[in-house]
């Protein structure tokens, strides 16, 4: 069956983060952080508790690709090679992506993740639980898992917080325990805290 559409009040926020991220060219700024270059590295870096090996590693909502190239390069620094992969519903964002993984244009694609039907699966699929509405998170989740996925697999949900405004990170590894999904590890970053990730290995064969 089609996917039920997103709303379309939550399309044109998303339409104009593009437009927001794109007022900077700070690569770091476009990817909708504004922190600095110390803090953006202590903030994502967690992402990789999640990665234990060698993989393809798919970005849901990549903007840039600024953060993918950051992954790989923390990864190579522990002895883990992360082929970057992307997709995001901006094509500008999507196309800066492509600029700065030259020779590789097949591994970033402009759709929206909600209905979008991925051309093969990855070992790692890192996606930000805001993605989508919080009435549809529980079936986003669930697309993720059983379409984007390789059998043995890892999904990683994250969410940002926000020093400024003082807002915590969305509890995510709570979240996916509510949703019924299993949780193999969570991680945090700061005393409110500013980002949290959870994941779920996924043995060959699930289904969800």
């Amino acid at each position: 069956m089609p996917a039920e559409p997103l709303p379309a009040d939550f399309l044109a926020r998303l339409a104009r983060l593009e437009e927001a991220y794109l007022r900077s060219d700070d690569p770091v700024e476009q990817s909708g952080f504004g922190g600095g270059p110390e803090r953006w590295r202590a903030e994502r870096e967690v992402i990789l508790r999640a990665v234990d090996r060698d993989g393809d590693f798919l970005d849901v909502g990549c903007a840039n690709g600024c953060l993918l190239g950051c992954l790989c390069d923390w990864a190579r620094e522990r002895g883990i090679a992360l082929t970057p992969h992307g997709v995001d519903i901006g094509p500008r964002l999507v196309e800066l992506a492509r600029r700065r993984f030259p020779g590789h244009p097949d591994r970033f694609r402009v759709a929206n993740a909600w209905d979008w039907q991925p051309p093969r699966r990855y070992r790692y699929v890192y996606s930000l639980y805001d993605n989508v509405p919080p009435a549809f998170l529980r079936e986003y989740v669930r697309r993720l898992a059983g379409r984007y996925v390789e059998p043995g697999g890892t999904l990683i949900l994250g969410a940002y917080g926000s020093s400024s405004r003082g807002e915590p990170a969305f509890d995510v590894g709570r979240c996916l325990r509510r949703l019924g999904f299993p949780v193999g590890g969570a991680a945090s970053v700061g005393d409110l805290p500013l980002t949290r990730v959870a994941w779920t290995r996924l043995p060959a064969g699930a289904a969800f």
